[in-house]
């Protein structure tokens, strides 16, 4: 193809790409009204998917890339969710950056790696905080639905009442965990550390899987519980996993103190590999709430050995490197999951746990 005839081409993308970065514009601009029609959201749909192919066809790669990842996302407004005012900004920051690629494309040099690398500089980490925040309202429109129908039934679905005090020193996270809890019962936020507690039945600590001194209990606790707790964890480690307690499990685990009589070992961490990118948060919140609600079970007829009130820091935000965000996501899903997926029944010992409760 001569040159004369391509530039002539570019010119009918770039023209053609105007009109339909028009009508993404406008779609994010009324975001909410997008995501209702469902007509308004596949005519995004096909504005995306036409600059995708002629990006294409042209050789422009690296824009291509970007719309195709930009569809990934759309996908997810399909769901049923409320819009808020940062998804929108977030949209429009993706929008400004594939205006401003076929912009450059009409410039005298061209759309340059370099130019490319400018523009996209951010672009990895816009995309992870719209993933990151559609799967939060995601989360929180199933909730709503499912709060629908239990407010309906007069019942919540779980049959252990727990109350969680999600704690840390990092403000941020605290505030992370109000919105992605919010709305969720029996839940308290501290900004602070276990040791300042007054009232709490097991405090969580999710250390490294391996049986090792160094490794299997974090330095607060150690120090609070003191050594003859952190031996007894780890002979259970050792008779029941034989030195290696999987991920995804829970151990409870006797402390002898007399106001703080339980810790859950739920491992998240092993061998000091990140976290990042895994589900192990999410595991080890699910599986300290499974094995809480099995230890309440045995100690049915005993209420000094049931364990009502759970201390719980953000898992996986020290060693495991795992972002804030997604911290608080995953322990929200695993205990959203836990309200919901058990019988809605009431044991004879549920009321008195409840009237315990009452006292906090």
């Amino acid at each position: 193809m001569k040159p004369e005839q391509f530039q002539k081409i570019i010119g009918y993308f770039v023209e053609e790409s105007q009109e339909y970065l028009n009508t993404i514009y406008r779609a994010f601009l009324n975001l909410q009204n997008t995501i209702d029609d469902r007509d308004e959201l596949n005519e995004i749909f096909r504005a995306t998917f036409s600059i995708k192919g002629g990006a294409a066809m042209l050789g422009f790669t690296s824009m291509q890339k970007l719309v195709y990842r930009l569809e990934d996302c759309l996908k997810l407004l399909r769901y049923p969710i409320i819009a808020d005012k940062p998804l929108q900004l977030l949209f429009l920051d993706i929008y400004n950056a594939i205006h401003r690629l076929v912009r450059e494309i009409k410039t005298p040099d061209g759309l340059t790696e370099a130019k490319v690398n400018e523009i996209t500089l951010n672009i990895d980490t816009i995309f992870t905080l719209i993933n990151s925040h559609l799967l939060f309202l995601i989360d929180k429109s199933n909730y709503r639905a499912k709060i629908t129908n239990i407010d309906a039934c007069q019942t919540w679905g779980y049959d252990i009442p727990l109350k969680l005090i999600l704690l840390d020193t990092k403000t941020f996270l605290c505030r992370t965990f109000a919105d992605y809890f919010e709305g969720l019962p029996h839940v308290q936020i501290v900004n602070g550390s276990f040791e300042d507690l007054p009232f709490f039945d097991c405090v969580v600590t999710a250390a490294s899987s391996l049986n090792s001194a160094q490794n299997n209990i974090d330095a607060a606790i150690l120090r609070f519980f003191g050594e003859d707790v952190e031996k007894l964890l780890q002979k259970r480690i050792q008779e029941e996993y034989l030195g290696d307690q999987p991920i995804g499990t829970s151990l409870i685990v006797e402390t002898n103190h007399p106001l703080h009589p339980f810790i859950a070992h739920a491992p998240a961490l092993r061998m000091q590999i990140s976290m990042a990118g895994k589900d192990h948060v999410y595991q080890g919140l699910w599986s300290t709430l499974l094995a809480i609600r099995q230890h309440n079970r045995v100690y049915c007829n005993c209420i000094q050995k049931q364990i009502n009130i759970v201390a719980v820091p953000g898992l996986g935000t020290s060693l495991g490197s795992v972002p804030i965000d997604e911290v608080a996501r995953q322990m929200s899903m695993a205990y959203q999951n836990f309200l919901f997926s058990l019988c809605p029944f009431q044991n004879s010992y549920q009321q008195q746990s409840q009237d315990l409760l009452t006292v906090f």
